[in-house]
């Protein structure tokens, strides 16, 4: 349902009655492993430490909630999920459901609407393209769906995301030098240069703004970040806001949660666009410390993910650590920590695959 709203202004609203229905399961059914409440404890205190310095920065509690809810929705998502009786193949149709609509709606909106870049009921197509890179990346290694996987590289192609696209081909090279076999690399290295021409032309406008990135140095020392193309307009966006974040002192501590949000009461004044970098939006809002703990979370969900596909020899585990990897990497270019409908779709699948590892460890040991 969030991802059908995600224009009208309800989604806020459907993640408070997700995390109200997980409170409620709380309290009257559910028991948190102590492990887990364990390695979340960190993102609790840094998630309340973040809230409390934009109140006392900003003095606006009541729109601090918004970044409260969304981070602590991820928490409940994954907790609901784990407990729920859904498995992976109902959670994939679901997730398969949604792409077809979403393609659908996309389609309809360039013919008949005239919109370069379409995005279904998803604020913009780069939201819709990194919606896509998980299911890109179980279609091909967990299901082996090569030639469903080549229109869903097309279809996010076709809505422009550059971010997205790049994504996809790190996902395609993680599967081909651990998951292919032989023959499958040949095959990809012949059809590589098909991935790169269907690409080609349907970005072809996204390829042409990159000639302007010669004017990045002189756009630099001018402070000049509107015009240009998207990626020279992000580095000069990004120089603005880390010298705004130093001016006011907010390098070590943070300038707290939501600084970084466009319709935060309090965002930014060097910049009228949200950052479209997650790593620096982290660092606006946490501060070096919490901006440290995010980069070791990343890293250490990648060692584990990696660990538990080696050992097992899993493909859904390889399938996340791919669709993960590709992730973090957009996040150099995009605003995908925000993105509720990512989360609350990935982490649901990363719950029910790790609730089938504990209880084939629980077996094991009966």
């Amino acid at each position: 349902m969030r991802i059908l709203v995600d224009r009208s202004g309800f989604g806020a609203v459907i993640g408070l009655v997700l995390l109200g229905c997980f409170f409620l399961l709380f309290v009257f059914k559910l028991r948190l492993p102590k492990y887990l409440l364990l390695y979340s404890s960190l993102f609790f205190l840094l998630v309340g430490y973040a809230a409390t310095n934009a109140v006392l920065i900003h003095n606006e509690p009541i729109f601090t909630i918004r970044g409260v809810i969304r981070y602590f929705s991820y928490f409940a998502v994954f907790i609901v999920a784990y407990y729920s009786k859904v498995s992976f193949k109902q959670i994939f149709l679901l997730y398969t459901v949604i792409v077809l609509i979403e393609s659908g709606l996309a389609v309809v909106q360039f013919l008949f609407f005239g919109k370069a870049r379409p995005s279904g009921t998803f604020i913009n197509s780069n939201h819709f393209s990194y919606f896509l890179v998980p299911y890109f990346s179980i279609l091909l290694i967990v299901y082996k769906s090569y030639i469903p996987a080549f229109f869903v590289f097309l279809l996010s192609a076709f809505l422009g995301g550059m971010g997205g696209v790049i994504s996809l081909l790190l996902v395609l090279f993680l599967f081909l030098s651990h998951y292919a076999r032989r023959w499958q690399k040949l095959v990809a290295i012949l059809l590589f240069p098909v991935f790169i021409a269907g690409a080609g032309f349907l970005m072809q406008n996204r390829v042409k703004e990159l000639t302007d990135v010669t004017a990045v140095s002189e756009r630099l020392a001018e402070n000049q970040a509107g015009g240009g193309s998207s990626l020279v307009w992000r580095i000069v966006t990004w120089k603005l806001m880390y010298d705004e974040l130093v001016e006011k002192d907010g390098l070590y501590s943070g300038m707290g949660l939501e600084y970084a949000s466009l319709v935060s009461p309090y965002f930014l004044e060097s910049s009228i666009r949200e950052p479209h970098n997650d790593y620096l939006r982290v660092l606006l809002e946490f501060g070096l410390f919490g901006f440290a703990l995010f980069l070791y979370a990343l890293y250490y969900g990648l060692y584990k993910l990696r660990k538990n596909a080696i050992k097992q020899n899993s493909s859904y585990y390889y399938a996340i650590y791919a669709a993960l990897a590709a992730i973090y990497l957009g996040m150099i270019v995009g605003n995908i920590v925000v993105l509720n409908t990512l989360w609350w779709l990935l982490l649901t699948i990363i719950a029910i695959i790790h609730k089938g590892e504990k209880q084939k460890e629980s077996k094991a040991f009966v």
